[in-house]
């Protein structure tokens, strides 16, 4: 049994919450690095400013998260060289930047319980279309994906991570090929984070028992949990009745509507007792074992979690 698994055995853990809208929120929005700039998202802040991601992993942890996750998600090595011409050592050295700053977020924080999850996004960052919320990958093989994912897996394999957490996908095709590489890198525990944006499929359409189907028949004693992210936590209930056979992270998004005024997608306006209540339901499920945020979370939202978990 790996850490985090021995961990869980004993009790349930807080995961952080948002990396990118959280670094949105806080700089100024004259700022020539917002996340929302770039299609590397947080990731152009650790370029330009990688003390402000470490700031925001300490603001986590300093909320009572017990595990955050590294801001490597929107700089897989395609898109590094896509977006900004990074050659594969470039992109190794940007990854080690994202691992120092949360190792040096941990350190200030005085704690040495706090898990690190090393980050690896959908192909649909590459795309930067918005196909993480449908999972329409314009007829990508499955080599091409392999081919995606297979530098950053590489690198956490070899690298002092405690996890690596595949989150946020939207596509079957996706998950088999994501499922194939992490039994390859079988010496890390991990997790996988499906992204379904209706309460009974996957972003592209595919139904949760398949999906669940699926996850049934990995068998691989690293696996230590499926995850269900960046969808809106009024989703969460019904998605988890079709995974009640595995270890569930919970680390939703507030939920989001199109303002017209500025033409973009904005979080709903949420009261804390209702993200209370939510979170407290979801502890009541036997198989939950950690629980966080993903978009515009903030540390007040994962201050709530600790609280309810640690009560």
């Amino acid at each position: 049994m790996g850490r985090v698994q021995d961990i869980l055995e004993k009790r349930k853990l807080v995961i952080d919450g948002a990396l990118g809208t959280e670094l949105e929120r806080l700089l100024p929005t004259t700022s020539t690095y917002l996340p929302s700039g770039s299609p590397l998202w947080s990731g152009q802040v650790l370029i330009t400013n990688p003390e402000l991601v470490e700031q925001v992993h300490l603001d986590y942890i300093n909320a009572g998260a017990d595990m955050i996750i590294t801001s490597t998600y929107q700089t897989s090595y395609a898109s590094l060289h896509k977006y900004i011409g990074y050659d594969m050592d470039q992109a190794i050295a940007l990854w080690n930047s994202a691992l120092n700053v949360a190792k040096n977020a941990v350190k200030k924080s005085g704690r040495d319980d706090v898990i690190i999850a090393g980050s690896i996004g959908p192909y649909a960052t590459l795309l930067a279309n918005g196909s993480e919320y449908n999972g329409d990958y314009q007829g990508v093989t499955d080599e091409e994906l392999i081919e995606y994912h297979t530098p950053l897996f590489e690198f956490y394999e070899n690298s002092d991570v405690d996890i690596i957490c595949i989150e946020t996908i939207p596509s079957f095709q996706e998950l088999k090929v994501i499922i194939g590489l992490a039994k390859k890198y079988t010496s890390k525990e991990f997790f996988i984070s499906i992204n379904p944006q209706t309460g009974s499929a996957l972003s592209d359409g595919t139904s949760l028992i398949e999906v669940a189907q699926l996850f049934a028949e990995i068998n691989d004693p690293r696996f230590v949990a499926v995850g269900i992210n960046c969808t809106s936590y009024e989703n969460v209930d019904q998605i988890s009745t079709y995974l009640t056979d595995f270890p569930l992270f919970i680390y939703p998004n507030l939920g989001f509507v199109y303002d017209t005024t500025v033409h973009k997608f904005v979080s709903k306006a949420l009261q804390e007792s209702t993200w209370s209540k939510s979170v407290a339901k979801w502890l009541a499920f036997p198989n939950v074992k950690a629980i966080g945020g993903c978009c515009s979370t903030t540390p007040a939202e994962i201050k709530q979690v600790a609280q309810l978990i640690n009560q």
